[in-house]
């Protein structure tokens, strides 16, 4: 038994005796050591103000019991990764840790006193911060450096292949420039106030069915402070910029259709297409380099996901939620 884990039981047999309470309470065993609910409870604490926004309590409950059993599934793994490291001597330093918060503030632009910020509003400091997410990523990386790394490799033949496949996402197909005018639903909007906004965009698609200005009209009726002033142009864009119930009407339309009411998650749109034209693929020269950092980040993926189901094998795992 691990020091941690008999702290822990000399803790629960001497507080049973007297008024049977519970002191802490043991969620996993991994090998010879154990999971606690209280981590795993501050690891869920981040996440507990987007579960009171579901209504339904049942609901609420089922989401709650789902997360917990993901949040122990990872921290089993990174308690197996753990043991794996220290079986290789591979550690992490405080040195490391400071080094990767600097790159965290680099990468997003935040000063120190922002990022102590940014992790209060979530209900961490910067030592739990450390511990519960930059060591165990610092340390998930190195072990996997070690035990997977080498299994993985990507050929020209395989780059390829990928290029081929994905045409389309490297820029076949065509780009469409469009208007909108927006009116917004308010949050939780009921049926009657979602019929009253579809009305008034129906409304307005009579005017420009009728030959009225499509920019004028947005500049006046749009609810989108983004575009209004520009009359709702939204400029060129490819698929995936858009939400998928508009785009699939946007970009079957033909240059200088106007369409709606279109329901979308925040409200309705009316649509007017500018323009279309096409785009062509860029060459396999120019994003080998970029497909292949895809494949060996899709390929590492399902290694690592493997070489863990090996190691789960081979462990003694005993999960008590």
């Amino acid at each position: 038994m691990s020091a941690r884990a008999l702290v822990v039981a000399l803790a629960l047999l001497a507080a049973a005796p007297a008024q049977a309470r519970i002191v802490e309470r043991i969620v996993a065993v991994v090998n010879e050591e154990i999971l606690l609910l209280s981590d795993l409870e501050d690891r869920l604490r981040p996440l507990i103000p987007q579960l009171q926004q579901i209504p339904d309590q049942v609901a609420r409950e089922q989401k709650l019991q789902e997360l917990k059993r993901q949040m122990l599934g990872m921290m089993v793994d990174e308690e197996l990764i753990r043991q794996e490291a220290s079986k290789l001597k591979l550690d992490v330093s405080e040195k490391d840790l400071e080094l990767a918060i600097k790159d965290v503030m680099r990468k997003n632009n935040l000063t120190r006193e922002q990022l102590d910020d940014a992790l209060r509003q979530e209900g961490k400091s910067i030592e739990s911060y450390k511990s519960q997410i930059l060591r165990p990523q610092i340390l998930r990386l190195r072990v996997l450096n070690v035990q997977v790394r080498s299994r993985v490799s990507v050929s020209d033949e395989e780059v390829r292949a990928y290029y081929q496949k994905n045409l389309r996402a490297l820029g076949v197909g065509h780009k469409v420039r469009a208007r909108h005018i927006f009116f917004a639903l308010p949050k939780n909007a009921g049926p009657k106030e979602k019929e009253a906004r579809k009305r008034e965009a129906a409304a307005l698609l009579a005017k420009l069915k009728a030959g009225a200005s499509f920019e004028e009209l947005a500049k006046k009726h749009s609810d989108d402070p983004v575009t209004k002033e520009d009359g709702g142009d939204l400029g060129y864009f490819e698929r995936g910029s858009l939400p998928t119930a508009i785009e699939e009407v946007v970009f079957a339309m033909k240059k200088g259709e106007v369409k709606g009411p279109l329901l979308a998650e925040r409200g309705y749109h009316l649509i007017k297409v500018e323009d279309v034209k096409e785009s062509s693929a860029r060459s396999i020269d120019e994003v080998k380099d970029e497909l292949r950092e895809q494949l060996y980040v899709q390929k590492m993926e399902k290694a690592t996901q493997a070489w863990l189901t090996e190691v789960r094998k081979r462990s003694h795992i005993d999960l008590k939620l």
